[in-house]
């Protein structure tokens, strides 16, 4: 039986209309044609200094198209579309009363017209997301298996994918930072968008000397916001854990030097390992 998890930190917007497409093509990191082939799309709406606003994933609609991300940047969201969108013909829904969302750990065929299911594009490993209407949640849950929060946030840790909000603060961090140049989060063959010329800097200087990194330990990790250390330097800050395991935010060269040297890397005081994702192609320098 398929396990599946209320995501209730989760909400939706719709975007509709006949300039749906075009609005938001003009405005995200990722290419919007993209989701024709892979059904779901990746992508964030940068500031103009080119850092991480708000985070999203994308889905097609009958009628235009879903976007899934935190609740509590959905209000600020829905009031900066308001101001873009100026002439197009775009409307914008809040939905966060009338839709939920759900994970699910592993593919379900459930066809439904109020049933939005879609792969997660940031790895074939974190299963599937729903988008599904209060009314017909019922039927939805029917024949599934609920199971903890933290089997997502397990399931998410065990490969190293990270979350605005998590494992980096949204309005502070640049994409590659937070590895959308690997989890295919943006896309430097499209046209304009808010942010791109600072992002395409960054990928054609290869200046990122932050990236995420798995963190494990003996014992359990301390809070989330944890500064990462060495006896005579700070490393990083720790961000999505459970139990013994969790992700970081770290200066690559940093821990490069401190594993290079053998010193020991604490958090907290509790001593832990660090480690490169297996999908990242950055290593400690």
């Amino acid at each position: 039986m398929t396990k599946f998890v209320a995501l209730l930190d989760r909400a939706v917007l719709e975007v509709t209309g006949s300039d749906a497409g075009e609005f938001l093509q003009g405005l995200i990191t990722n290419d919007l044609e993209k989701i024709k082939e892979k059904g779901s799309l990746f992508a964030a709406l940068l500031t103009p200094q080119g850092k991480i606003n708000y985070e999203f994933f994308i889905v097609p609609t009958e009628s235009g198209y879903f976007l899934e991300m935190a609740k509590g940047g959905l209000d600020e969201l829905y009031k900066k579309f308001s101001l873009y969108k100026l002439r197009a013909n775009v409307d914008i829904s809040n939905l966060s009363e009338t839709h939920m969302v759900f994970w699910l750990a592993e593919t379900c065929d459930l066809v439904s017209p109020e049933v939005s299911l879609y792969p997660d594009p940031r790895s074939s490993e974190l299963g599937q997301r729903a988008i599904v209407s209060v009314d017909h949640m019922t039927d939805f849950c029917d024949g599934l298996d609920a199971c903890s929060p933290d089997d997502y946030l397990a399931a998410r840790l065990a490969i190293g994918i990270p979350e605005g909000g998590h494992n980096y603060a949204l309005g502070n961090k640049f994409p590659h930072e937070a590895c959308y140049d690997l989890i295919d989060g943006v896309d430097f063959s499209k046209g304009c968008y808010v942010g791109q010329e600072v992002v395409s800097r960054m990928q054609h200087r290869s200046t990122v000397r932050k990236r995420i990194v798995c963190v494990r330990s003996e014992e359990e990790l301390p809070e989330s916001g944890t500064e990462i250390r060495t006896e005579t330097s700070l490393i990083g800050v720790l961000g999505s854990r459970l139990g013994k395991e969790g992700l970081a935010l770290v200066r690559l060269d940093r821990a490069g030097k401190a594993l290079n040297n053998g010193d020991k890397i604490n958090a907290d005081g509790i001593l832990v390992t660090l480690t490169i994702p297996s999908w990242a192609s950055y290593d400690f320098v």
